[in-house]
Parts: structure tokens; sequence; C-alpha cells
């Protein structure tokens, strides 16, 4: 799986994978087990970890601001959070491994929602954030622009089956960049924000435990992400 666009347009990105299963009580018993076999898999540089009542963490930073990758493992979820994506494949590979073991340790995991959800900003061809706000506008008809409300910043939400996406364009020091990438290193610049999330939910007696549903959710995402930057990298 190769990374899906031009990481020159990348100015921040952040990839959430994320799924649920029913409540596993064994979870509870095994957090130190669990613990030790990620530890092992050596996901995460420089882990630092943590063990609550019913939740397991671990990021390679002790300070919130500081991470860029993040595991946690509660009794009815497993996620992956990653701001520093190097490679699309070896998140994808990283992931999965913690599911085997997840499922190996606890046992077959009933999985209830696979999710994938990127958010991130992108270059564009101009770093004026009025011209680029212009080149938004000018996308859509006229009609939907109250004249007397004058448009000082724009987000289009678009939901669809088994996924959603915002996007819009993003200023400098943005409280979209403020909030979701905290940390001291991130590009503020002005540019196309999205965020996309794409879901595949358990119905009836369809089974969607497999590695290969759970890519299929992954690349749902990438595909969107893809399409919208490559449709947007010229405004």
């Amino acid at each position: 799986m190769k990374n899906n666009i031009d990481s020159s347009l990348i100015l921040n990105r952040k990839i959430i994978i994320e799924i649920r299963f029913n409540p596993a009580p064994k979870f509870l018993d095994l957090k130190g087990t669990i613990l030790d076999k990620i530890n092992s898999l050596n996901i995460i540089k420089g882990a630092d970890w943590s063990i609550g009542n019913s939740a397991l963490k671990i990021s390679d930073s002790n300070k919130d601001e500081l991470i860029k990758n993040i595991v946690q493992v509660e009794i009815n979820r497993l996620s992956f959070i990653s701001s520093k994506v190097d490679s699309i494949e070896k998140l994808v590979s990283d992931f999965l491994k913690l599911y085997e073991t997840i499922n190996e340790l606890i046992g077959d995991l009933i999985i209830t929602r696979i999710g994938c959800r990127i958010q991130g900003t992108y270059k564009t061809k101009s770093n004026d954030f009025n011209k680029l706000l212009d080149s938004f506008k000018s996308s859509f008809p006229s009609q939907i622009f109250i004249e007397n409300f004058p448009t000082n910043d724009l987000r289009l939400q678009i939901v669809y089956q088994n996924g959603m996406y915002h996007v819009g364009p993003v200023q400098k020091d943005d409280p979209f960049l403020v909030k979701e990438f905290k940390n001291p290193d991130r590009n503020n610049s002005v540019g196309i924000a999205i965020d996309t999330d794409n879901y595949l939910l358990k119905s009836g007696n369809n089974d969607i435990t497999s590695k290969t549903k759970i890519k299929d959710v992954i690349i749902a995402s990438l595909a969107v992400e893809k399409s919208l930057v490559e449709n947007l990298k010229e405004f």
C-alpha cells in the first residue's frame, strides 16, 4: 500500500485508525500482558505508558503536546493515532500487528465498527487566505452566500454512505490547527483543511473481523483525502 499523495503537499496530518468490539472483560486481567506484548513490537519508539482501571495507553512522549504516536486499548476498543506518518504501508502494517496481538491475547474479538479518520492541512497554489477563500466561494453557486453577511471563513460538510468529510480554507494559527495539532512544530501555513472519517459497521450476521475489511476502510479514507487534495491544490 503506497503513500496516496505527494508528501510535499502535506502541511500537517493525523491518521486515526480504530476498531470497536464487544466488551471483552478478559482485558481487565490481561492489561499488563497486553502492554508487554505491544511494547515488544517496537511500533512506538521511546514509549511512555500508563495503565488505568479500564484502559492502557502507550505513546512516544509523556507530554501531551509532544505526542506524535499513541496506542490506546480499552475494554471495547483499540485505536492508533499518528501525526508522524512516514509510510502508509508501515502505518497499516503496525495497526494490523496491534489487532492480531489483541485478538490473540483476548480471544476472538467480535468487531462492531471499523473506522479511519484523517485530519490535515495541505498546500495550495495561493498562500493568501483571502484569495483562497475567494476560490472556494467561486466554486459554489452565488445564491448560497448572503450579501448582508460577508463570508470570513468557510467549511463544507459532506455526508455519504459510511463516511463524511469537512473541507475548507485554513489560515495561520487557525483554531482547527491549534485544536488538532498541539505540537510546537506544527506548520501554520495557509492552505486547505480536510477532516474525513470513513467507517464500516457490523450489521446482522455480516462478519467484519478480517484484516481485509480493516484495510478497505483505511483505503476509503485515503481515497477521499487524495481526491480532495488533488482537486483543491490549484486553488
